[in-house]
């Protein structure tokens, strides 16, 4: 309950605050104390460094740390993000000008990366990748782009930092430190209010931010659940036009969609994040797979059972002692998403060669591009849910440890997801209504927006839910079956082949391995000699 209240407390929920709320509005509570920026030893000495390069070789640049590793100072957060911006030079450029001046330092240099600019896959910025003093930088020049007349392409000229400012994603990551004056720049003049107040802000109107690179809509959701922060409310309208999601839809490659949304699932709420997605009317194009049926489930009751079982899912992990070492950020990652598309479960996608996959498969495989560990291991726990139910959950305090052997062994080392997972469904009031219930979706998108009677309600159902989640541990554990599903057969082929005294094999072996194995889950004391024998004693 302490866990709860302190994530309540801390803003838990979507919320938005009106865009004529200026930065300047005393309204707004203050939501972050802003602090100086102080740089580590290792920091300075980097920062050190690249002066000595500008005065070593005279040159004409500014350099500046933008974006996040600002941010993240401002509020007392280290990042090892550092982003160097340039105004006169590309990043390659000035890496060069490094590794020479290092080298006649006797310094020894790494190589440099470039990554590459791409804008018709809206990655405008050319970066250039390398390790000074075991730190490493990313260093881009500031930009100012323009348009051509034919062409929704921008065309990359060198700015200004205010210009770089500007086309930026949010007035959050919009601030620079400058490094040869040693202070932070607030070129949209909101962004450090911006941060101290919780907002999130596009420093230019958010469709004009958002046809420049859709994949910001994406950006301004993950900000906004890591931090807490309340969501302009046009940067809503502006990523339900039908112009941005179309730019959203064909613009942003799958990889950066994966990217930003592993980023939710790892990050402070991903049942906010899934909220505005929900919200924002995007759903349907970050999970799209080329399946017709699949299209036509991501529906409005599909999206409202994703935000209320994922915000079960986190009140549920709040409620998980810390000391439960299985709960590690891998395991989080794969609740939260199986979690998030629970409600296509049942559905399959066509794969290669017409091939049937599990369509959750699918989304995470094609759509998010992420690992096919990540796909694997979700479809699977979805798989494990009704194992769960039937085996574990039916008789929570009771089952057989030869039930519950069995049933662990389909189920694998991800058992506890599905348990839980399914314990919520289960006991969360609302769940398995055909429609989730209105009071439900708005405890979703905000549980401190119900009543307090709905919020109870709620809450014991979660409560409820772990209670018997961890009745079933504690009973797993007594039974001495944890990792049962690495338990190898007491007996091998050719101990079965001797008992029934054949010289081939065929199925009749498997089944006798299978009915060894069931022994000893029975029986865990049993030897191989006793298998044998009982095998000789039942043919």
């Amino acid at each position: 309950k302490r866990a709860r209240a302190a994530r309540a407390s801390a803003g838990a929920g979507m919320r938005f605050v009106a865009a004529s709320a200026g930065a300047s509005d005393d309204a707004l509570e203050k939501k972050m104390t802003i602090v100086d920026v102080k740089c580590t030893a290792s920091e300075q000495a980097v920062f050190d460094t690249l002066l000595e390069v500008v005065e070593h070789f005279k040159l004409n640049v500014t350099l500046r740390v933008a974006g996040g590793w600002v941010r993240d100072k401002l509020i007392g957060r280290e990042s090892d993000d550092i982003d160097i911006a340039l105004d006169t030079m590309l990043g390659k450029e000035f890496a060069d000008k490094v590794n020479e001046y290092l080298t006649s330092q006797g310094v020894e240099t790494k190589g440099i990366g470039v990554i590459q600019s791409n804008p018709e896959q809206s990655k405008h910025l050319e970066t250039a990748t390398m390790r000074v003093r075991d730190v490493w930088l990313d260093l881009v020049n500031l930009r100012s782009e323009s348009y051509a007349e034919d062409s929704r392409i921008p065309e990359m000229e060198f700015g200004t930092a205010k210009d770089d400012a500007f086309r930026r994603d949010l007035t959050i990551n919009a601030l620079f430190y400058n490094i040869n004056e040693r202070k932070v720049e607030d070129f949209t003049e909101s962004g450090v209010k911006d941060l101290e107040r919780g907002v999130v802000r596009t420093p230019l109107p958010p469709r004009t931010t958002f046809l420049d690179d859709p994949l910001r809509i994406l950006r301004a959701i993950r900000f906004a659940a890591r931090f807490g922060f309340a969501v302009q409310d046009d940067i809503k309208h502006a990523a339900s036009d039908v112009e941005v999601q179309d730019a959203l839809r064909h613009k942003v490659s799958r990889e950066r969609f994966g990217k930003e949304v592993l980023g939710m699932m790892k990050g402070r709420s991903p049942a906010d994040a899934v909220s505005l997605m929900t919200a924002f009317k995007i759903t349907p194009i970050v999970l799209f797979v080329p399946t017709q049926s699949v299209v036509d489930a991501i529906t409005e009751n599909a999206d409202r059972l994703s935000m209320y079982l994922m915000r079960c899912a986190e009140r549920a992990v709040d409620d998980i002692p810390s000391s439960s070492t299985w709960l590690d950020d891998e395991n989080k990652v794969w609740l939260y998403l199986a979690a998030w598309l629970a409600p296509y479960r049942a559905l399959e996608s066509e794969g290669k060669k017409g091939k049937k996959v599990p369509a959750v498969g699918d989304m995470i495989s094609n759509a998010l591009k992420l690992r096919s560990k990540d796909a694997e291991t979700a479809a699977h726990v979805h798989e494990s849910m009704k194992i769960a139910k039937d085996v574990l959950l039916a008789k929570a305090d009771g089952f057989s440890r030869l039930d519950a052997g069995l049933a662990l062994r389909k189920m694998g080392p991800t058992w506890r997801l599905a348990c839980l997972l399914q314990s919520l469904v289960d006991q969360v009031p609302g769940m398995n209504d055909e429609r989730i219930p209105e009071w439900g979706a708005a405890y979703a998108m905000d549980p401190t927006s119900v009543d307090a009677d709905v919020a109870r309600r709620v809450e014991d159902g979660v409560e409820a839910a772990v209670r018997t989640f961890e009745t079933i541990e504690r009973r797993v554990t007594e039974l001495s079956l944890n990792e049962c599903w690495d338990l190898k057969p007491p007996v091998t082929g050719q101990d079965v082949m001797a008992a029934l005294n054949i010289t081939k094999g065929g199925p009749q072996l498997k089944a006798w391995i299978d009915k060894s194995i069931e022994w000893v889950l029975e029986n865990p004391r049993m030897t191989t000699e006793e298998c044998v024998q009982r095998i000789k004693a039942e043919s």
